[in-house]
């Protein structure tokens, strides 16, 4: 017992020690690791990882005429079209892909102030997993969509947005 109570005083001056010496060190050598800090501070926080299928959904969503797959909204790097006539797809960033759609919502305020109409699009994975996807604008082309995607990374601190193929029917909002 009385070894246990020593690591631990051990390991609470050592910490003292530590946040003293940091305290009285030189503005010179505290400031590499205060920009250090700040850039770790400051990175952007990426959408919900991946649950496997049995965690990530249950069920599928209420909404079976608004689901779309995830694959469909998925352009790859070969889409190289002018802007569409009217009837052709639109594009959008995506902002974020969230199991719980609740979980959209933070991102959701902080994007109102894009000034883009923000969606929310019902999809499920190719495990059959539900998902919500938050999406910005509503674009011509994916060039036009590359072109807003740094004002919508800087403004949202995002690491990246990637277009996404709007689904033809009107996405649940």
């Amino acid at each position: 017992m009385f070894a246990k109570l020593g690591l631990i005083l051990l390991i609470l001056l050592f910490g003292a020690l530590a946040f003293a010496g940091g305290m009285m060190a030189p503005d010179d050598w505290r400031a590499p690791m205060q920009a250090f800090a700040a850039r770790w501070r400051d990175r952007p926080v990426l959408a919900a990882p991946h649950l496997p299928a049995a965690a990530a959904s249950a069920a599928a969503p209420a909404a079976a005429a608004s689901v779309v797959s995830t694959n469909a909204l998925l352009v790859t790097s070969d889409v190289t079209a002018a802007a569409p006539a009217p009837g052709q797809p639109a594009y959008a960033l995506q902002l974020g892909q969230f199991v719980d759609a609740g979980d959209a919502d933070a991102l959701e305020r902080s994007a109102q102030g894009l000034g883009l109409p923000l969606l929310r699009i019902a999809a499920v994975d190719p495990d059959h997993a539900a998902w919500t996807v938050l999406a910005a604008g509503r674009f011509p082309s994916p060039a036009a969509a590359q072109d807003a995607a740094p004002r919508v990374q800087a403004v949202l601190k995002l690491a990246s947005t990637p277009v996404i193929r709007l689904p033809e029917s009107k996405p649940s909002s």
